[in-house]
């Protein structure tokens, strides 16, 4: 097939920030650069509305994309779709989420299936086997893109998916914005209040159960003692906040933890790590923050949940250590902490391994692969 510039929807039902947000913001932006036209379909108050001017790419805010049983919801949703597909005939309809998926492949089908349907699947969250499901994802569905490969394996067995139908490609980061700078370090590391022979572990992440902060904290309190410069720097925000505040008081490491809350310069605040963790026991698979931090050559430790390890390879960019596990954790930042070489070594690895792997670039250019693999199941169905 012929590889011509395509006209893409990309909905997602998010209003605010987060992990789903970024990646329709990033394929859309990296989509529009490569001469590809897109929309981005979102509800009327999403932080998406912004993205899209940002991203210089069409918005359509007027879908509710509401969950539960709401028929004047999905009936807006479907009159919106319909005209849509009717009017601006795209190519393809990228869904992200279950109620934009939902409404946009269901009024497709019911009007002869004319668009080509493919589905990002961005987390661990299982998929219940029931008859709806299956036909929602086998027939009403041409194409699924997984964000890791662990996913797709776990998927790919079920009855609700078809693993011919199905690819996995990682999310993308800017490797531009996150690379290795020392004057912003310099000034990171200043305005968090640490010196030059502080060792800062990072972690950014929302402060919620899934990231694994208690474990980090545990690890923590095992090594402070050997290492006395030892700093943890905590990036984001959430509600487990007011319980990591009192566990790290508990555990006697509450004068080496900050708590920097939300930040919009992610790339200058991370400077500031000398090693990233990202101790998660639930939902991720592909973590912007654990790249993010390579590209700017930190070395990461992370736990093997999810597709974590897909990302970095044990002993050569960081260390993979046993989900939701405290003693193996401590070992491997104890490793990082005492041997400035072999930071140096990793990171300058993980860098390499990003640019290779997760760029943008990289992550667009095989989303469009993934489009054009699902516009030919497309057009065989349509002509069978």
């Amino acid at each position: 097939m012929t590889h011509r510039p395509l006209h893409i929807l990309i909905s997602d039902p998010h209003l605010h920030g987060g992990g789903q947000v970024r990646y329709v913001a990033n394929l859309a932006a990296e989509l529009t650069r490569l001469g590809h036209r897109v929309t981005i379909g979102c509800k009327r108050d999403s932080v998406l509305v912004e993205h899209a001017n940002a991203a210089a790419c069409a918005v359509n805010n007027g879908f509710t994309f509401r969950g539960g049983l709401r028929p004047a919801c999905w009936l807006a949703d479907f009159r919106e779709t319909r005209r849509v597909i009717l009017e601006e005939a795209p190519d393809i309809l990228h869904v992200n989420g279950s109620q934009d998926h939902w409404v946009i492949a269901g009024t497709n089908r019911l009007m002869g299936r004319p668009v080509c349907v493919v589905r990002t699947r961005h987390n661990t969250y299982p998929v219940h086997d029931l008859y709806p499901n299956r036909v929602l994802n086998r027939q009403w569905t041409d194409f699924q893109i997984v964000v890791c490969e662990m996913v797709r394996h776990s998927l790919g067995k079920q009855r609700a998916f078809e693993p011919a139908r199905m690819c996995s490609v990682h999310n993308g980061v800017d490797a531009q914005e996150f690379r290795p700078d020392e004057r912003q370090r310099a000034e990171a590391r200043a305005e968090f209040g640490y010196r030059d022979s502080d060792l800062v572990c990072g972690i950014a992440a929302r402060l919620v159960p899934a990231k694994g902060h208690q474990y980090l904290f545990r690890a923590a309190a095992l090594l402070a003692r050997a290492f006395p410069a030892l700093r943890l720097l905590i990036l984001g925000r959430g509600d487990l906040e007011p319980e990591l505040l009192r566990l790290a008081r508990d555990l006697g490491i509450a004068d080496i933890v900050r708590f920097a809350g939300f930040r919009d310069d992610m790339a200058r605040c991370t400077q500031a790590f000398d090693l990233g963790v990202q101790p998660s026991i639930d939902c991720d698979t592909s973590s912007f923050s654990l790249k993010e931090q390579m590209a700017e050559e930190k070395p990461v430790v992370c736990s093997d949940y999810g597709g974590l390890t897909e990302i970095l390879s044990d002993g050569v960019e960081g260390f993979i250590v046993p989900t939701g596990t405290v003693e193996p954790l401590a070992d491997a930042m104890k490793e990082l902490l005492e041997n400035e070489a072999l930071r140096r070594t990793m990171g300058a690895a993980g860098r390499r391994r990003v640019l290779r792997d997760f760029t943008l670039q990289v992550f667009a250019r095989r989303t469009v692969d993934a489009y054009y693999r699902a516009l030919e199941i497309h057009g065989a169905h349509s002509a069978s």
